[in-house]
């Protein structure tokens, strides 16, 4: 059944989105004629390839530096025939090993210890990646999107509410930018597990909180919380501790319960700079208001940050999420009012100091305006708070974050308003003046002028 296909996701305006091929469908038939169709059966066998691939392989790390592909594939190859060893050939500090068959990936497993010419090797299972489709080099490159081609872009619109739409498609992250972000996120969280066993990378800010811009930053917290409890109960029961993994790390002698967060970022830094491939201008900050290691990535061009400890920042990020889901007007009013403040000189740095508002600060004053809409679009503070069941209850650094995670918690709107109740060539008793210059769009009669 199509509509119960895991790869299909049904669209919010009818019609259907294959998340695998990443094509939409504008109905059913259309839908099953794409999923018998050839690129789908590829790409589901394909899928099925690399996770059986996945499921015979083993992450390699500890080797002395200059060991080679051969030397590693002659050591496993006592577990069972070697069919590929992939290096990290840029810092040489893993591999991957990839055996012909998941039992002998399995026997490597149950080995208590690895050594190779005097190195201790450490020796997990590969994690399993999300399947992302990307042929290299074909994905689609956007041209920039300067203020001449924006105004072209948006003139074609038939109205206001479709041009605000047309806007967050614009300005939004494709779905190969997400694609990358992810496929880097799930790279630091293989490197960064062989030294923090247990720990946990997650993005949060702009790039997954539902209103992201094109060439935002990638904002990570370095989640250690349940790396300082594998050490803690490695310590207080040493027998107990045998295969958590805590005390099989090459940072396994330093307790991070106990070290200063300055020397905590450094090693991140370090591990940053000798391990992840493509990482480049690693820095750490430890003495600004929340304490960073800032990075570049240099296939991608993403610049990034990574905190150890800003939770707050994570739940801000939830919050957003859900209030971009809650109702379809949210987004396009708040890309809307975002470019309309940068181009009053609002937002940005118009006089050489820093921004008036930055983005984040204008988004919460468009989800306060939807609150106090009468009847509200969004609900308030209050409501939500009351809403949240005990699982969603939170406090952090003194600030109450309560409120629900699911969006279906949450009840409709009964505000029926649009950001533009207006169509092309104006509403009745709108005077001529108050038109756009291409005398196609009205301006005066949106969410934006009434408030």
């Amino acid at each position: 059944n199509p509509e119960t296909d895991p790869d299909v996701e049904a669209l919010p305006r009818g019609g259907f989105r294959c998340r695998l091929c990443q094509v939409s469908a504008a109905n059913r038939p259309s839908l099953v004629e794409h999923l018998r169709g050839k690129k789908h059966r590829r790409l589901r066998s394909l899928r099925a390839e690399r996770r059986a691939q996945e499921q015979r392989s083993l992450f390699v790390s500890g080797f002395a530096r200059g060991t080679s592909g051969t030397e590693l594939a002659e050591y496993f190859g006592a577990f069972g025939e070697v069919a590929a060893v992939v290096m990290d050939k840029e810092k040489g500090a893993y591999a991957i090993v990839e055996l012909r068959d998941a039992a002998g990936r399995e026997r490597a497993l149950a080995e208590p210890q690895h050594g190779l010419s005097g190195h201790r090797l450490r020796v997990r299972p590969r994690e399993e990646k999300v399947f992302a489709y990307g042929p290299p080099g074909r994905g689609p490159r956007r041209e920039p999107l300067g203020p001449g081609r924006l105004e072209q872009a948006l003139c074609q619109a038939s109205d206001v509410d479709s041009q605000m739409s047309q806007l967050v498609g614009l300005l939004e992250l494709s779905e190969d930018e997400r694609r990358v972000r992810h496929l880097l996120v799930t790279l630091f969280q293989e490197v960064f597990t062989e030294f923090f066993p247990g720990c946990a990378v997650v993005p949060f800010g702009s790039s997954v909180n539902g209103f992201d811009t094109r060439g935002c930053d990638l904002d990570l917290l370095l989640d250690l919380e349940l790396t300082k409890s594998l050490q803690a109960s490695t310590r207080d029961a040493p027998g107990a501790g045998s295969g958590s993994g805590a005390e099989d790390s090459i940072l396994s002698d330093i307790d991070l319960a106990a070290t200063p967060a300055p020397e905590v970022l450094e090693l991140v830094a370090t591990v940053l700079r000798r391990c992840v491939p493509g990482v480049r201008r690693v820095r750490a900050v430890p003495t600004a208001r929340r304490p960073v290691v800032k990075f570049c990535h240099k296939q991608s061009g993403l610049a990034g940050d990574i905190s150890i400890d800003n939770r707050l920042a994570l739940l801000n990020t939830r919050f957003l999420q859900l209030c971009a889901e809650a109702d379809e007007r949210v987004r396009p009013l708040v890309y809307a009012v975002r470019l309309w403040a940068k181009q009053q000189g609002l937002a940005g740095n118009p006089s050489g100091g820093g921004p008036l508002l930055n983005n984040y600060a204008l988004t919460l004053l468009v989800l306060f305006f939807l609150q106090t809409r009468s009847p509200p679009v969004l609900p308030t503070v209050a409501r939500l708070c009351d809403l949240a069941g005990d699982e969603d209850r939170a406090v952090v650094a003194g600030w109450d974050c309560s409120f629900p995670r699911d969006v279906a918690l949450l009840e409709p709107s009964t505000n029926t308003e649009s950001p533009c109740e207006c169509r092309a060539g104006g509403p009745e008793g709108v005077p001529e003046s108050r038109h756009c210059p291409h005398r196609s769009l009205p301006q005066a009669c949106c969410w934006l002028s009434s408030s």
